[in-house]
C-alpha cells in the first residue's frame, strides 16, 4: 500500500497543480463559446441550438463579449511551463480577480435574463446561476487558488 501523496500536490514542474475545480469553471464561463463551436459543426439544418440557450442574438453577444477575457486565462495557462512565454505570467497574476469579475458579471446577466416562470417553464435553467454562485464562493474561499495564481515557473527550471 502506498503512503498517501503529500499535501500540497505538485506538477512535474514543482508548481501547484492547477485544481480540477478551475477547469470545470473556465468550462461553464465559456459556454457561450462552446456552444458557438457546436453550433458552427452541426448540419445546415440543425444550428437552432443556439437559440435554445440564447433566444436574442444580443443575449449571446453579451454572454460572449463577458467571456472574452477567459481566453487570455486560457492561453496563459498554455504558457504555465517553463518553455512558455514570459509575458503571459503577468495575466496570469490577475487571474484571479479576473475570474470573479467574470464569475460575478456571469452571475447578474444569468439572473437578468431568466424568465419570470422559470421555475414552471424551464427549471433546468436555475442550474447555471447556483453553480455561478458556488463558484464565486470557491473563488472567495480557496487558498489553494491563490497559491495556483502566485506562481510561475523559473526558466531555469
Amino acid at each position: 500500500m502506498s503512503p498517501p501523496p503529500l499535501w500540497p500536490v505538485l506538477d512535474d514542474y514543482g508548481l501547484h497543480k492547477v485544481p480540477l475545480r478551475l477547469y470545470w469553471l473556465l468550462l461553464l464561463l465559456l459556454r457561450p463559446y462552446i456552444c458557438w463551436v457546436l453550433v458552427l459543426t452541426m448540419p445546415q439544418g440543425k444550428q437552432d441550438l443556439l437559440a435554445l440557450f440564447y433566444p436574442k442574438q444580443a443575449d449571446f453577444v453579451l454572454a460572449c463579449a463577458v467571456a472574452a477575457p477567459l481566453l487570455l486565462l486560457l492561453a496563459a495557462l498554455s504558457q504555465r511551463k517553463p518553455n512558455g512565454y514570459k509575458p503571459w505570467r503577468y495575466i496570469w497574476r490577475l487571474a484571479l480577480p479576473l475570474l470573479f469579475l467574470v464569475t460575478a458579471a456571469d452571475l447578474v446577466i444569468t439572473l437578468s435574463q431568466l424568465p419570470a416562470d422559470v421555475m414552471l417553464d424551464a427549471p433546468w435553467r436555475i442550474i447555471t446561476p447556483l453553480l455561478l454562485l458556488l463558484s464565486l464562493l470557491w473563488l472567495v474561499r480557496s487558498r489553494t487558488l491563490r497559491q495556483v495564481f502566485a506562481e510561475w515557473p523559473d526558466s531555469n527550471s
